[in-house]
């Protein structure tokens, strides 16, 4: 009975086993089945769909990649019509040049800077000056990527670029140089332009077009610009090569996923086909193996977390230079393999350990006993973690197994230890009194700034400031006011300089400052600035009393001035001792000729502040006269400030420095009162007023209040709007023609004479010439000295003439200085003429003597003045 009850169950098992198999069997069948079916149909959605994306992205590349070539031909051809200003020969001086090459930046943001360079590859002129003086008088010749682009250009007479590379106003970009042709096809300079890429071309690619797209714009493999949108399938990419000036820029684009939404979800093929699968799969399987399944028993494993992760790296034995690490500890520091090579180990460690040991000697004494015989060391060690945490550790150090010249270290965290050496480590890294860093643990951050700004080829600066006479005040007041004023002076600092920058105390009245990743030399001198500004202001004690100090800061520059950090603070150090000597200024530089650079503007600006208050401007008159009989028609006002040496300074000296401080709009309200008021004066003693014309800038012409500040100056002293002539330059009008005549009509309806001043020296349009109610039209200098030197039959003077007249516009010329000139003048038929050879300007009192051969009449002086229109005829 039992053999048989055996025999049974041996049977019932081997059945088991049969439909265990055939179970299997079915359900792998069933499975595959339904997987295949569901790949193929995920196969075709995803053709379709990839076809519709890479579609997408090579239509988006070739639109993108001609947008891009015909915005960088127009900013180059931008440089070619700013060449063709200097055809009839170079610029006279800087002033000569600043005035034009300004203006042309602000059109234009991708355009960095706007350089002269001489035949012989020298640059002369840099525009704009800030940021680019470094520029100024380097050799073009003998640097690798100007020079044979510069030989090219000259070759071929026509403009070409470099290789995309690092500006020196920051960003990647090229420099482009065409050369600049005279008359008779001789060379005569050079115009080199700097274009920031990610400018230029942030207009192009960050549209509706190109939103949600992933789009890469390059040269070889660098990188010029991209943008990351929601596409991010690199076997989607789509690339679109094109010439730019003889270089090859590609596009590369990958499409929005978004775009294939129209057809069906390949992941909901997926996950549709594994879930239809599974279900058929288990039905098939159940169905075939109808047996009662034996229970199984699941077991866990459950893997709890240790809170301690140790880190464990490898140094070299000779110098301690990282070699390998694990990923958790290359996580922790944050750092890359190609790090290595730069950092030693003492270096992811604080200045000082938790003994007061420097960390670098440290490592040192460890190394050695190793390399003396030592199996194994182990001590206390304090880290820095990629946030900045300083964390304590249990530090093991071996000889390596596996590289004979290299340490294995492993650091075990220790928590206990924290709390107390954190604060250890901030009281031997700060000064207590005013919670600043110490000495020590500036020359740290000053070693890391200058490791960074060597890497990635940045400027920064160093100051150094000392507060002068401070032992006056502990004399004085005594201790605790001393201190207080230390903490006050330490709370300004930390105000004045940015978040990235370190501020430091290293004795008692003398602290430090290091300002990283600045752009120029200029932005040291603005801290500077701001130092001298925030200490200048009184301080207030507890006891009500008031304190006043004064500074000397010392700024040095890197690499400028000097590449080690010990060198960097001794050049700072001597340049405060300078500044305190200087009876002139409360900040030096290092080098004698940036700091005279930044003392002249910085003296121009606080002169002309102080002029304007001062009023110390006078206006002299230029008379203009009628051409055919030679009577006085008019006066232009010209603006002479007298500085603080006594010298009348002439507007190209100081006109761009007010305009960029904001002067203007004060000086442009002084110069129409005074104008006003000589007007009122001439009518007062019995003379007839003649116009005076007044020239304005591109930011004054715009200005809403300018209309209504000559209207309310002419009302107050009874002068007709008539009586004030506004000047505007061709060029200033040309840039936007159509705001240009709006304002123009303004000036009209209120009754102020407009003339249009410099004509042909730009691109006027003959549409808009017909369009400006200009009463008046100044011929260009430069077309008229030109045209003196041509044959009359060659001239182009009587063809401009002939124009402006023919749209029934007075015709004026300036700068008439001898008598072949005012006879050519007179053959074309110009109607009016300013110059020195008829007079130079005048003094306001002068002008008296050619208003008396006007002088009215009796009955005429009681009335009131006549028309504008009585005093100006032919």
């Amino acid at each position: 009975m039992e053999e048989e009850t055996k025999h049974a169950e041996e049977n019932a098992t081997k059945q088991t086993s049969r439909l265990k198999k055939r179970a299997l069997a079915a359900g792998f069948l069933t499975a595959v089945f339904f997987a295949s079916v569901t790949y193929l149909i995920w196969q075709m959605v995803e053709s379709d769909r990839r076809v519709i994306l890479q579609s997408a992205g090579q239509i988006t590349a070739n639109s993108v990649s001609q947008q891009i070539k015909a915005i960088v031909n127009n900013n180059l051809a931008v440089l070619e019509s700013f060449a063709d200003n200097w055809q009839g020969g170079p610029p006279e001086d800087e002033r000569d040049y600043l005035s034009i090459a300004t203006p042309l930046q602000s059109r234009f943001p991708a355009l960095q800077a706007i350089n002269w360079i001489t035949p012989n590859y020298i640059i002369l002129y840099v525009a704009p000056i800030k940021g680019n003086v470094p520029a100024m008088g380097a050799d073009l010749k003998r640097h690798p990527l100007a020079g044979p682009v510069l030989d090219i250009a000259l070759d071929q007479r026509r403009t070409q670029i470099t290789p995309t590379l690092e500006l020196m106003q920051g960003g990647r970009g090229f420099a482009a140089y065409t050369p600049v042709l005279g008359r008779d096809g001789e060379i005569i300079g050079i115009i080199n332009g700097a274009f920031r890429i990610r400018s230029m071309l942030a207009a192009v690619i960050n549209t509706e077009q190109v939103e949600d797209y992933t789009v890469r714009v390059r040269e070889g493999d660098t990188v010029l610009f991209e943008i990351r949108g929601e596409g991010d399938d690199e076997t989607l990419q789509r690339t679109v090569a094109f010439d730019v000036v003889g270089r090859q820029w590609q596009v590369d684009v990958i499409a929005d996923p978004q775009l294939a939404h129209s057809t069906i979800n390949p992941e909901l093929i997926l996950i549709f086909g594994a879930l239809t699968t599974i279900l058929f799969t288990t039905i098939v399987f159940l169905l075939s193996n109808r047996q009662k399944m034996a229970m199984r028993r699941t077991v866990h494993h459950i893997h709890a977390g240790d809170d301690i992760s140790d880190l464990s790296l490898s140094i070299t034995k000779l110098d301690g230079h990282l070699k390998s690490m694990s990923p958790e500890t290359a996580e922790f520091f944050d750092l890359r393999e190609e790090d290595y090579g730069f950092i030693r180990f003492y270096n992811l460690a604080p200045e000082f350990q938790s003994d007061g040991t420097a960390s670098r000697r440290s490592q040192e004494k460890m190394l050695l006993a190793i390399n003396r015989g030592d199996d194994e060391l182990r001590r206390e060690w304090i880290v820095r973690s990629a946030e900045g945490v300083h964390v304590v550790c249990d530090l093991t150090m071996r000889p390596s197994t596996t590289h004979p010249d290299c340490v294995d270290i492993t650091l075990h965290h220790n928590p206990a230890a924290n709390a107390s050496v954190n604060r250890l480590r901030y009281l031997a890294t700060h000064d207590p009194l005013t919670g600043l860093p110490n000495h020590a643990l500036f020359e740290d951050r000053l070693n890391q700034a200058v490791a960074h700004a060597k890497r990635y080829e940045k400027l920064l600066s160093v100051l150094v400031v000392d507060i002068d006479n401070f032992r006056a005040i502990n004399d004085r007041f005594g201790a605790d006011v001393g201190d207080e004023t230390l903490r006050t002076i330490s709370g300004r600092l930390r105000a004045t300089v940015r978040e990235k920058d370190t501020c430091a105390r290293f004795s008692g009245d003398m602290f430090a400052i290091i300002a990283t990743d600045l752009s120029e030399a200029e932005g040291a001198a603005l801290v500077a600035e701001r130092v001298v500004e925030a200490m200048s202001q009184p301080i207030l004690t507890t006891t009500g009393d008031e304190i006043r100090l004064h500074v000397s800061v010392g700024v040095a520059l890197y690499p400028n001035d000097a590449r080690a950090p010990s060198q960097l603070m001794a050049n700072a150090d001597a340049a405060m001792y300078r500044a305190q000597k200087s009876a002139e200024s409360s900040y030096c530089f290092f080098v004698e000729t940036m700091n005279n650079v930044m003392h002249a503007r910085l003296s121009m600006e606080t002169q002309l502040r102080r002029s304007v208050d001062e009023k110390r401007f006078v206006l002299e008159y230029q008379p203009r006269y009628r051409t055919s009989d030679r009577t006085l028609t008019g006066f232009e006002a010209l603006l002479r400030w007298i500085d603080d040496s006594g010298k009348r300074r002439l507007p190209p000296d100081f006109i761009a420095v007010a305009d960029r401080t904001g002067l203007l709009s004060p000086l442009g309200h002084w110069i129409i009162e005074t104008v006003c008021k000589q007007v009122a004066d001439w009518r007062r003693q019995g003379y007839v007023p003649v116009p005076i014309a007044l020239n304005v800038s591109s930011r004054q012409f715009i200005q809403a209040d300018l209309i209504k500040n000559i209207t309310d100056l002419t009302a107050e002293h009874e002068v007709d709007p008539a009586m004030i002539e506004i000047e505007v330059s061709e060029e200033i009008v040309m840039r936007d023609p159509e705001r240009a005549l709006g304002q123009f009509y303004r000036f009209s309806e209120a009754g102020i004479g407009l003339t249009l001043d410099h004509f042909a020296a730009g691109n006027t349009s003959l549409r808009y010439l017909k369009r400006f109610p200009v009463q008046r039209i100044k011929l260009s200098k430069s077309l008229f000295n030109v045209a003196l030197d041509e044959q009359p039959e060659n001239s182009v003077l009587q063809p401009a003439i002939r124009l402006c007249k023919s749209l029934n516009r007075k015709v004026v010329a300036v700068g008439v200085e001898t008598e072949e000139q005012m006879a050519s003048l007179q053959a074309a038929e110009c109607d009016e003429i300013q110059g020195f050879l008829l007079s130079p300007p005048r003094d306001a009192a002068d002008t008296m003597e050619l208003l008396i051969q006007q002088k009215p009449t009796k009955s005429a002086a009681k009335g009131k003045s006549r028309p504008a229109s009585d005093t100006k005829s032919g």
